[in-house]
Order: structure tokens, then C-alpha cells, then sequence
């Protein structure tokens, strides 16, 4: 009966274990084209990352620790910004990504991050121009 035991809590124990911590999620995302301004709000503390990438020419948010359990989300845009992506990178990562019209870029040390607090940010996006450039982008809180 003791083995039993010990091999019953054993195997609980590996179990509870095995099971993955709950990441946050992305609980809204929303792009003003009035503004250039991305908004977005996860349920739990995030860092974002963000780089610009070319062809297609686009801006792209990572948010490490945040879960997006829907499939990817495309919403339109117009002007010179083409659509806004919402979607699963990976196992712990939620990307979004803001793609332009060919034949634009942004100036990205124009591009400002914002965090009111770990869990609301907001992306200031300058107007976008003709041409190319590929620099990283790193994330201010306030």
C-alpha cells in the first residue's frame, strides 16, 4: 500500500509539473489611422519587441509571454498602411504586425512605444515614405 501511495503521488506530482504555466493574452489591439497610433492591452505584463522588416515592408510587434488563442486576425487598412495581423508566432509569442503599401517605409527612430503601465501600450507611427531602411526598434515604458 505504501508504494501505491508513493507511486500515486509520484506520478500527480509529475503531472502538476508537466502542466504549462497560463501565459497572458492579448485582450485588444486597435489601429487609428487618423493618428498612426497602435494600441494594444494583454491581460498580464508584457515587454514588446519590435523590428521593421522588409518585403513586404513592415513593422512588427512581438509580445513574449502573451497567447493568442484564435486563429491569425487580418484587418484591412487603407492608405498608405495595407493591414494590421494579429496572431500566434510561437508557443509564447503573439505577434503583431502592421504592413505597408509597397513602395513605403517609416523612419523607425520615429517610431515610439509607449507603456500607460505593463499592460496597456501604444505605438506612435510616424507617416510613412517612399523608400526602404531595416533598423531595430526598442520599446520605451513610462
Amino acid at each position: 500500500m505504501a508504494r501505491f501511495q508513493f507511486l500515486l503521488i509520484s506520478v500527480c506530482s509529475f503531472c502538476l509539473l508537466a502542466i504549462p504555466a497560463d501565459a497572458g493574452q492579448l485582450v485588444s489591439w486597435k489601429f487609428d489611422p487618423s493618428r498612426n497610433r497602435l494600441d494594444f492591452k494583454t491581460d498580464a505584463g508584457v515587454q514588446p519587441k519590435a523590428v521593421m522588416l522588409l518585403n513586404p515592408t513592415r513593422l512588427v510587434v512581438d509580445l513574449p509571454g502573451i497567447s493568442f488563442p484564435k486563429p491569425t486576425i487580418t484587418q484591412k487598412l487603407t492608405g498608405n498602411f495595407r493591414s494590421l495581423r494579429a496572431g500566434q508566432f510561437d508557443g509564447n509569442t503573439t505577434r503583431l504586425v502592421l504592413e505597408l503599401q509597397p513602395g513605403y517605409t517609416l523612419n523607425p527612430k520615429r517610431v515610439q512605444f509607449t507603456g500607460e503601465n505593463p499592460i496597456d501600450w501604444y505605438v506612435t507611427i510616424p507617416v510613412p515614405e517612399r523608400g526602404s531602411t531595416l533598423p531595430t526598434l526598442y520599446p520605451r515604458s513610462n
